[in-house]
């Protein structure tokens, strides 16, 4: 059953981005035309906005108490960054859809070419985008299982805390810490409030399944690009030996130079819009991990320790997921320029060979995806926040 709707979900006019589209459009992200249901989408994606208003209100009010506090700034800090990733996609809506309307016409003309080694590195992203956009959902919906049944898991795991929350020595557990009109411990109050908070946690978690993997899918079209720009290069003038004329060299460079330029255009766009979301994500998860970890090895409560445990593992993999795409899409770009190398240059005319040097120019030209201006997305980066975030830890505990 499964199987069935993920099949379902694939567009033919949208072979490698369909089942990405398909969440952003349910979401919202990509807006309607129907003026009435853009602002449905908006209001509903502000309202989202306004209660994490409410979480550092409560944060606020219980600023205080440090485990209540630490137990806060995990949710709300990750709430912040679901607010920031969804108004940007839409203040960036003309943006967000020039790229995807791109990546879309220059996957499918890639996808007209009967050459089996371009066909092989295509199937080999578009099953790799599918495997990971499907894992990523999965993990996401264990992480929203588990963030809203811990209440559960908490009330049912231990009989001395039912009967603290039945003799009132125990406040009623929630999902979020979140500032309410009234009294959200006592009926009819706390369940009115788990009425209200469970659909925001679906939100998060489907908000978080979108636009991610929707980043990876870019990423690593981008990366698929560039080993497609590689392979045409070795074959521009000629293969087997058999060279071509001046003529038809000439029209297939310009067309590889003009596949870089597009190549380093939408690149650049893709980065303006995901920049300022990672640069505020890795300052927040820096600390969300450190509060992580540092709760993880305090608390005592079996069902809290397992929440802690997956909750630390989703912000470890999802950072590691940008990071790892972003690096591999700047090795890419570092090895496209052996493609003209790889060609059968020698065989080629004075006329090719200046062609080619000029070619060569244009693919030593690479972008590296950011967070911010300080730092870029790559490996060591992702290893650094590691560290960071071990050294709040240690300062924490000591």
């Amino acid at each position: 059953m499964i199987k069935q709707f993920l099949q379902s979900l694939e567009d033919p006019k949208k072979p490698l981005f369909g089942p990405n589209f398909w969440l952003l459009k349910k979401l919202g992200y990509i807006l309607p035309e129907n003026p009435l249901g853009k602002y449905i989408y908006i209001i509903l994606h502000e309202i989202v906005a306004f209660f994490v208003l409410t979480q550092y209100m409560e944060l606020y009010i219980i600023r205080s108490n440090l485990n209540l506090v630490l137990t806060n700034l995990q949710i709300s800090m990750l709430s912040v960054v679901c607010v920031v990733k969804s108004n940007t996609f839409l203040f960036w809506q003309k943006s967000w859809r020039e790229l995807i309307d791109y990546i879309t016409t220059a996957d499918c003309f890639e996808r007209t070419s009967n050459d089996p080694n371009r066909r092989n590195i295509l199937n080999k992203y578009t099953r790799y985008c599918r495997q990971m956009t499907f894992n990523y959902w999965g993990l996401l919906v264990i992480t929203f299982i588990t963030t809203s049944g811990t209440p559960l898991m908490q009330f049912l795991s231990s009989a001395t805390y039912r009967e603290k929350l039945r003799n009132g020595t125990e406040l009623f557990p929630h999902i979020f810490s979140s500032w309410m009109p009234f009294d959200k411990y006592h009926s009819p109050g706390c369940w009115i409030t788990v009425a209200w908070h469970l659909p925001l946690c679906a939100y998060g978690a489907l908000t978080m399944s979108a636009y991610d993997s929707s980043i990876m899918v870019i990423m690593v079209f981008f990366g698929g690009k560039l080993d497609l720009l590689r392979e045409r290069c070795k074959k521009m003038l000629g293969t087997d030996g058999v060279p071509i004329s001046d003529d038809e060299a000439a029209v297939n460079i310009q067309e590889l130079h003009q596949t870089h330029v597009d190549i380093m255009k939408y690149s650049r766009l893709f980065n303006s819009m995901l920049s300022p979301v990672m640069f505020l994500y890795i300052v927040l998860c820096s600390l969300m991990l450190c509060a992580t970890a540092y709760q993880l090895t305090s608390d005592t409560n079996a069902a809290q320790k397992l929440l802690l445990a997956e909750y630390l593992l989703f912000g470890i993999a999802q950072l590691s997921i940008f990071c790892w795409h972003s690096n591999d899409v700047l090795v890419k770009y570092q090895n496209v320029m052996m493609g003209p190398y790889e060609s059968q240059w020698w065989a080629a005319s004075v006329t090719q060979r200046k062609s080619v040097l000029m070619l060569v120019g244009q693919l030593r030209i690479s972008k590296v995806f950011t967070a911010g201006p300080f730092t870029n997305l790559t490996l060591s980066t992702f290893l650094a926040i590691l560290k960071g975030a071990y050294s709040y830890y240690t300062l924490l505990r000591n």
